[in-house]
């Protein structure tokens, strides 16, 4: 009985990740603030504030899940995504807009350990976690999908009026809710971590045990910073190249046009994903991946004309497709299930501060020497930051989860005097 109720999570899966990731304003909400009298300068501190959010409440966020359950910290986080739109549905005073973005943050963070973890953790207790990278690999084209949907669909219900993008947003909340709550929580392998796969620490104690894994395992030390540098990079170029290619002629309506062709190319190549992998192995994937995005990230920056910036810019976005759902399946491969949830939150915590670092550094230099000239001062430092950390990452990564530290710094939980 256990086991057909944990084999409906993976059906639902797929219907929750498209509603939770039909993000009706993913490519206006920039658009929205600038309509509510918001400076660009205003908006970048937002977008701070925002990332700030993620950095601090990751790792409170990710042991909510270890302890009380992935399903319960799903339910939260849409419930925290009603209240989010709902502001900025109903908010008139610009506090009350800002709250609303910042609170949208704590949801992202809510979900950010917990829906992978919870993915991994069903297909473990079914027998079938050889299978992740293909699940992993579909569920992000489902996501791509979603997210290329959504955004043709808000930007049309915003030129009707921007009440119906955020109504839109509460209802999908709402029916991603109904869906959190039609998942089974996945029970612990007998003596692993605790009943119903929570962890027993306290969050000090779970503290003490990230820490201690952290520092042992060498492998998703390297993989988490490797994906880090990269993601940090690619989602501040994601945000900036719409100004790089206004700055190259391009209309508002071409680039909207652009956006939805990357994310329908992105798709197709995460859903592929799992095949490519086979072809070229861990280490060549963690290789392929940072050469091809530095190079293409070079020719980005160089590029004078529009149909070579569009070349370059869809080529980063097929190499951080092709890399996002594998890397996930190396970093899951390595973790405990008590601490699960809780690790990938401190991954998603360190993008975040990358994120802060890139996009402020980018934006600080491009106030001064224009965006191009910007972009390829920052590859002075970030292009031996980025070829140092992979060069580590392919250098402890083995091929198969045979290859993970066998001491992974776990301790029991009386050992830490709780």
């Amino acid at each position: 009985m256990e086991q057909r109720k944990l084999a409906a999570n993976v059906p639902f899966f797929y219907v929750y990740t498209f509603l939770n990731q039909f993000i009706l304003d993913r490519a206006i909400w920039i658009l929205f603030l600038v309509s509510k009298g918001f400076t660009l300068a205003q908006i970048a501190v937002i977008e701070t504030a925002y990332h700030l959010m993620n950095f601090l409440c990751e790792v409170p966020t990710g042991y909510v899940a270890d302890r009380y359950g992935k399903r319960a910290s799903l339910l939260i986080s849409q419930l925290v995504s009603v209240v989010s739109s709902a502001l900025l549905l109903w908010g008139g005073h610009w506090t009350v807009v800002v709250t609303g973005f910042v609170i949208g943050a704590l949801a992202g963070t809510l979900q950010s350990g917990a829906t992978s973890a919870l993915v991994y953790e069903t297909l473990k207790q079914l027998g079938r976690e050889a299978q992740f990278k293909r699940y992993n690999s579909h569920l992000a084209a489902v996501m791509l999908v979603a997210m290329g949907l959504s955004g043709i669909a808000g930007g049309a219900l915003s030129e009707v009026n921007w009440a119906w993008v955020y109504f839109g947003k509460v209802v999908l909340s709402v029916l991603a809710l109904i869906f959190a709550y039609l998942f089974t929580e996945p029970h612990a392998e007998e003596g692993e971590d605790g009943p119903r796969g929570r962890t027993p620490y306290s969050f000090a104690g779970q503290l003490r045990q990230a820490y201690s894994f952290f520092r042992a395992n060498r492998v998703f030390l390297s993989l988490s910073l490797y994906g880090t540098v990269l993601y940090s990079m690619s989602w501040s170029i994601t945000f900036y190249s719409q100004v790089a290619f206004q700055n190259l002629g391009m209309n508002n309506s071409a680039i909207g046009v652009l956006n939805g062709l990357e994310t329908w190319v992105s798709a197709a190549i995460a859903a592929v994903a799992f095949l490519g992998e086979r072809l070229l192995g861990r280490k060549g994937t963690i290789v392929f991946a940072g050469i091809g995005y530095i190079g293409c990230l070079a020719l980005f920056s160089a590029s004078s004309a529009a149909v070579q910036a569009v070349g370059a810019y869809l080529a980063m976005a097929l190499v951080i497709s092709y890399l996002e759902p594998l890397l996930e399946a190396y970093l899951n491969e390595q973790l405990p299930s008590p601490i699960r949830a809780t690790m990938l939150s401190v991954f998603s915590m360190q993008i975040s501060a990358g994120m802060i670092v890139t996009f402020l550094g980018i934006g600080w230099l491009a106030d001064g020497v224009g965006l191009a000239r910007a972009l390829q001062l920052i590859l002075l430092v970030w292009v031996p930051v980025c070829l140092s950390v992979m060069v580590w990452a392919v250098k402890v990564s083995g091929k198969g989860r045979d290859d993970r530290v066998p001491d992974s710094g776990l301790r029991s939980p009386d050992s830490l005097n709780e």
